[in-house]
């Protein structure tokens, strides 16, 4: 019941937060004509952003909406910005009928975010399939060229071998023929930003212009440590054990560290999170049954104490200054205390007797053990500052038991509040 209740106002608490439309920063546009409009700038995902752009003057002023064809570009302040330019785009394309449909390239003018800015700057888009695109444009001419892969398929040895061509670096190596220097580190380049980063830089310190990266600072992968303490519960389970197969174990506090990393470089809503928490926890039950001399009542009693080591993969929504967050992960536990213990004796009959000495359940009780998390929860979204964030967290881990016969697992809940010790 107390689960549920915590439950049903986490899901309320994430359900507010995720209803914000809206994530207006600091920043700028650029009209066809005329000067730059500083203010807000709606801050959306990959997409959106290459999409539209969302503007307003300040705080509770309309918001005006702009499509890549009214804007030579937009921005956020120390931080990202975006070039207008025309590209080929996938498209789904109907010919006949609603099933026959195709995938064609259309030339369509877009936002294209800008990764180094100079003589020669590197773009970058995501498109509607998630699939990512990088664009050479020289000052020189204004002109957007892709850097692509192309794959062909050549039959040898009666199977499909898929060669990828180096179209990208003969693009490159052709753009940048006034630097001779820049040619070998074309040809050794493979396909990733960092490398295309790295070349474009060399570029344009070749020619003697200044190269800028203008959202730099934002895709550094960010490590934070914090702390977490909270509450938790467990209930221990017995698969195949005939005298019970649930027992509480009651509320006790989880205390512990942190460390997060953003996966910036994969996407901006990615980190990794790696915890160490210390649990205890302690219980007892009673259970009857009937053997073949008679009636006999039982109690058990636990104690436990561990470590978990829970390994997680956190997405975070991008928008609002509290944002929900959903993650899951594996984790691994080392128990530092074990005691399971049970007794019994006859309640009726001529073999009606006082207990027996506790005897352990399960024995030996293993040092280990693994399982799964998942979890719900509500953080600030400060970049430069330490954030707090609350959390409810369920895992489910294969137990103590080492043995076959009486084979156990726990279900464990968590809530939990977290604060960063650094920035």
């Amino acid at each position: 019941m107390k689960q549920g209740v915590l439950l049903s106002s986490l899901l309320l608490l994430l359900s507010a937060g995720a209803s914000a439309q809206t994530n207006f920063q600091p920043g700028y546009v650029l009209p066809l004509s005329g000067d730059t409009l500083r203010g807000q700038v709606d801050a959306r995902g990959a997409q959106r952003n290459a999409r539209l752009s969302r503007f307003r003057p300040a705080d509770g002023a309309a918001v005006t909406e702009y499509q890549p064809t009214q804007l030579r570009g937009y921005g956020f302040t120390n931080d990202r910005a975006y070039q207008t330019g025309t590209v080929p785009l996938p498209e789904v394309v109907k010919r006949r009928s609603a099933l026959d449909v195709v995938e064609a390239a259309v030339e369509q003018p877009a936002f294209l975010e800008v990764l180094v800015l100079g003589p020669a700057s590197l773009l970058y888009l995501r498109d509607a399939n998630n699939k990512d695109h990088y664009y050479l444009r020289l000052q020189a001419d204004g002109v957007v060229q892709e850097l692509v892969t192309a794959t062909s398929q050549s039959q040898l040895s009666g199977e499909a071998d898929a060669q990828q061509a180096n179209e990208y670096k003969r693009t490159l190596a052709a753009a940048m023929k006034a630097c001779l220097v820049v040619q070998p580190q074309v040809n050794r380049m493979r396909y990733s930003q960092i490398d295309l980063i790295k070349v474009v830089t060399q570029y344009n310190n070749c020619v003697g212009g200044a190269s800028v990266a203008p959202a730099s600072a934002s895709r550094k992968n960010r490590v934070r440590l914090g702390v977490v303490a909270g509450v938790h519960s467990s209930q221990i389970r017995f698969a195949n054990y005939a005298r019970g197969s649930r027992f509480d174990m009651g509320s006790s506090p989880a205390v512990g560290l942190a460390l997060q990393m953003s996966l910036t470089g994969v996407s901006r809503m990615l980190s990794t999170r790696v915890e160490a928490l210390y649990t205890s926890g302690q219980g007892a039950g009673q259970y009857d049954y009937r053997d073949a001399f008679g009636p006999r009542h039982g109690e058990q009693r636990f104690k436990v104490s561990s470590v978990h080591l829970p390994v997680s993969l956190r997405y975070t929504f991008p928008r609002g200054t509290l944002r929900p967050f959903v993650q899951v992960g594996y984790s691994f536990n080392f128990f530092l205390q074990v005691q399971d213990d049970y007794r019994e004796r006859y309640t009726d009959g001529i073999f009606m007797d006082d207990y027996k000495s506790w005897k352990p359940i399960t024995s030996p009780a293993r040092a280990f053990e693994t399982g799964i998390n998942g979890g719900l929860g509500l953080t600030t979204a400060r970049a430069d500052a330490r954030n707090l964030a609350v959390e409810l967290r369920y895992a489910r881990t294969s137990g103590f038991s080492e043995n076959a016969d009486i084979r156990n697992s726990f279900q464990r809940y968590f809530l939990l509040l977290s604060y960063d010790l650094t920035k």
